[in-house]
């Protein structure tokens, strides 16, 4: 005898199996279109990371989380590419994300192809809590907007200009003890950029080299800013989850008190102060407030993170201070100029060695907003073309590409700043990115660190190693610093 089924339970099941159907339909049409399209460019597809969980790649994710509580985050790379070569295809909560360190796909990306891909879909998304829009996370005209801003802040006349930054860079010097005992140069550095970074920007320096000035913000305003980071990090590892992140606020109600004690501050020899020039064009609070922490945000970390890493590493490497110290002391009582500083060759090396092994900032993420055909990656050998589709997201670890024995060959992780002389800067190197998007403070970040290290080769002869880890480098967060600080000492000129 047949067992007949209610009429709505027969309905829901016909409903069930056609929604089912449906998605089916969608995912397998979806996946031949797909090859049909990479059939018909030439393209072969990249090769696939191992998930465990292949629907949201949570393996994966863990694996992150596991190493950012350690704080080796940025220690997944070298497992990725070790065993899948220089570009993998992830699973990032169901989106397709490829991290690559080939600089082909990464001059792509960056320049013949640069209108395919946003910073917007991602990055926004990602650090609208703390940033919002501004310059590293909005595209088209909103973006030309915010450069329109803040080109004239990094002005060769405004680069120049280092008689203010000897004011804190003197304040600086002013903490190192002259009898040889420790000092930990770390949160010196970014102390340093603090103070320095805020008159730039807002007109007026926060002092915090000054403790009988500085104020209780400030003094917790690196902490609250680091406090920052780890959250904008954990919303991007959740991807499409980011909403379960914890939403602290203390930070930012902080950092914009901050803001409007040095809203009316105009005591300052720089020509172009960023707050002052927004104040003018606009009485829109949340747009100044954005573009001043887009602004703040790198200035602060990537000079004094560079800074901070170049004096870690000269003390292992005596002769390369002693060479760059010579070349500092050639030029007699003359003032350090921006002209001389790009003149000395050893110092300039120790900085660009320093930027390409422990490059304070060494990844870029964009979305793809249209197919894009990348040139290297597909196959089984990585050496065939693979397509993109909109919305895919790409992951430009440049940082792994700086240190790529294919480019730098077999001695790729030593610190070596000989490898400068005579060597021209191609798309294997790109620590401010390339085209049109390159960091506008380039050269900013470049001439104070030179200065920080020229002034203290002319106030110190010797800078001797304190940490008790000979190789103590790790990543933090967003950026590569040592996990042990950085003690050193010095030994002043008599």
């Amino acid at each position: 005898m047949a067992i007949e089924l209610p009429t709505t339970s027969l309905n829901l099941y016909s409903i069930t199996l056609s929604i089912i159907g449906i998605f089916a339909l969608y995912v397998i049409g979806d996946l031949l279109r797909y090859r049909y399209a990479m059939y018909k460019a030439g393209c072969k597809p990249a090769t696939r990371y191992r998930h465990k969980d292949p629907i949201f790649g949570l393996d994966l994710f863990l694996k992150r989380i596991d190493a950012m509580e350690e704080g080796i985050w940025l220690d997944i790379d070298p497992y990725l590419f070790s065993n899948y070569g220089k570009t993998v295809l992830t699973n990032s909560w169901g989106t397709k994300q490829y991290v690559t360190k080939d600089s082909r796909n990464i001059q792509t990306i960056l320049t013949t192809e640069v209108g395919n891909f946003g910073a917007a879909p991602m990055n926004y998304a990602v650090t609208k809590p703390f940033l919002g829009e501004g310059i590293m996370t909005t595209d088209g005209a909103r973006w030309k907007l915010s450069r329109q801003f803040i080109n004239p802040i990094f002005s060769r006349a405004q680069v120049s200009e280092l008689s203010t930054f000897e004011n804190h860079v003197r304040k600086m010097i002013d903490h190192i003890p002259r009898d040889g005992s420790m000092i930990d140069m770390q949160p010196l550095s970014k102390s340093l950029y603090l103070d320095s970074t805020t008159e730039f920007i807002f007109g007026k320096s926060a002092n915090s080299l000054t403790p009988d000035t500085s104020n209780v913000i400030t003094r917790r305003l690196p902490e609250l800013f680091d406090d920052a980071l780890r959250g904008m990090l954990t919303r991007f590892l959740l991807g499409k989850f980011r909403f379960l992140a914890p939403n602290k606020k203390a930070w930012r109600k902080k950092c914009e008190r901050h803001c409007r004690e040095e809203e009316d501050s105009s005591d300052t020899p720089y020509k172009y102060v960023l707050l002052r020039e927004l104040a003018k064009a606009t009485d829109d609070k949340l747009f100044i407030r954005n573009e001043l922490m887009h602004i703040y945000f790198p200035a602060r970390d990537s000079a004094a993170v560079l800074t901070s890493n170049a004096i870690f590493l000269l003390p292992r490497h005596p002769d390369e201070w002693n060479k760059a110290r010579e070349e500092v002391l050639g030029i007699g009582e003359e003032k350090l100029t921006f002209e001389k500083l790009k003149s000395m060759k050893c110092l300039q090396h120790i900085v660009s060695e320093t930027l390409r092994i422990f490059s304070p900032v060494v990844r870029s993420w964009k979305t793809c907003l249209k197919p894009t055909i990348l040139p290297h990656g597909g196959g089984p050998q990585g050496t065939s073309p693979f397509l993109l589709e909109a919305g895919d997201q790409v992951d430009m670890a440049f940082g792994s590409m700086h240190i790529d024995p294919d480019i730098w060959g077999t001695d790729a992780l030593e610190f070596k700043p000989d490898r400068w002389e005579g060597r021209k800067v191609d798309w294997g190197y790109i620590p401010f990115l390339g085209g049109r998007r390159i960091c506008p403070a380039q050269q900013n970040v470049l001439t104070d660190v030179s200065y920080v290290l020229a002034r203290l080769m002319q106030e110190f002869s010797v800078c001797e190693n304190r940490n008790e880890c000979f190789e103590g480098l790790s990543t933090q967060v967003f950026t590569k610093e040592s996990s042990n600080g950085c003690r050193v000492s010095f030994v002043p000129v008599e």
